[in-house]
């Protein structure tokens, strides 16, 4: 039993309104230096999204 959009989530639809999502690149994205994450720390930022989801539903609170 899954939900059908495989190992990654980027295809999901809005989390908002449910409609069609659409991947674009981040913007001024900054590692940080030191460690992040638990106390024994890990350098970089744990795996980060790469792609910014944003709603193709230009009505979508989230696009305000």
């Amino acid at each position: 039993m899954g939900t059908g959009y495989g190992m990654y989530t980027d295809e999901k639809p809005c989390s908002v309104c449910g409609s069609e999502v659409r991947l674009r690149a981040r913007d001024g994205v900054v590692e940080p230096d030191g460690p992040v994450g638990p106390s024994d720390g890990v350098v970089g930022g744990g795996d980060p999204t790469v792609d910014e989801r944003v709603c193709t539903n230009p009505e979508c609170p989230t696009n305000a």
